[in-house]
């Protein structure tokens, strides 16, 4: 795998690229990043998190162009955290089912933190203001997301693990089991999301398209009652010092009708991966 980091990036200054209605130096470069890795219909809503043009990569791979995303010791904080990633805010009212699908992969040489194993997210859903209620950002509490995935090393094992559950009030999260994944190789992520502020909400996660959920959580999963929008690379505890990159390729986002279910999609199945 051969990294190529876009030298006019650079060149343009890109400091910082985000969403969560800071200013953007160049769209158009931003969207030649997510166009690498998603359709259009999902780049006209989605958004490049990054502290520094170092932090983000188009990168050759076997299969096809990928991105890279980077994070390191000595980045800057963005929104307060360490972080590398993309977001869509794709659009869905509660009660919605809504199917999302990526692939990532880490490099043979990448460095966990085993075995303290602090909170380290490659994926999550988070809240957001309303803008039916004409909320923003500047008033908006900071909350944790409901769903989330993250990786750990388990007994020697990277794996991945899902936190699920409302994250106001200090309610505790369910903690799914691990399930292992290696190093080198691309996992495929699907995740089948009933959205719900009540007991009918669920989350699914069929990882490597496993037959059956590899992951499992019921119950609510709104922090209010607006879309929550998905962020995919890597956000992580402050005090890991070490470099690292996580490479995104085929983000999909769609409703999850009966045919949609049905018909599972090759990319998210994991075959010729």
């Amino acid at each position: 795998m051969r990294r190529q980091t876009i030298e006019f990036a650079i060149a343009l200054g890109l400091a910082v690229v985000v969403g969560c209605g800071a200013k953007k130096q160049d769209r158009s470069l931003e969207e030649m990043y997510l166009e690498t890795i998603m359709p259009d219909d999902l780049v006209a809503i989605a958004n490049v998190d990054v502290a520094t043009a170092e932090s983000i990569a188009i990168v050759d791979d076997p299969r096809g162009r990928c991105l890279g995303l980077r994070i390191a010791p000595d980045q800057p904080k963005l929104h307060g955290g360490v972080r590398a990633e993309v977001s869509v805010d794709f659009p869905f009212t509660e009660n919605d089912r809504v199917r999302y699908a990526w692939r990532f992969r880490f490099a043979d040489d990448f460095i966990s933190d085993d075995p303290q194993n602090r909170w380290w997210v490659i994926g999550q859903w988070h809240d957001q203001p309303d803008a039916r209620q004409n909320e923003t950002w500047e008033t908006f509490e900071s909350r944790s997301p409901p769903i989330a995935l993250g990786i750990g090393d388990v007994d020697g094992q990277l794996s991945v693990g899902m936190t699920y559950g409302v994250t106001k009030d200090n309610q505790p999260q369910f903690v799914s089991a691990p399930v292992p994944i290696e190093r080198g190789d691309w996992v495929a992520v699907e995740a089948l999301v009933h959205w719900s502020q009540g007991a009918e909400g669920r989350a699914e996660f069929f990882i490597d398209g496993s037959a059956e959920p590899s992951m499992v959580a019921t119950g609510p999963n709104m922090n209010n009652g607006y879309q929550h929008y998905l962020k995919i690379g890597m956000y992580r505890h402050p005090d890991i010092e070490t470099e690292n990159w996580i490479y995104i390729d085929d983000v999909s986002i769609v409703q999850a009708d009966d045919a949609v279910e049905a018909q599972r999609s090759p990319e998210a199945s994991g075959s010729g991966i």
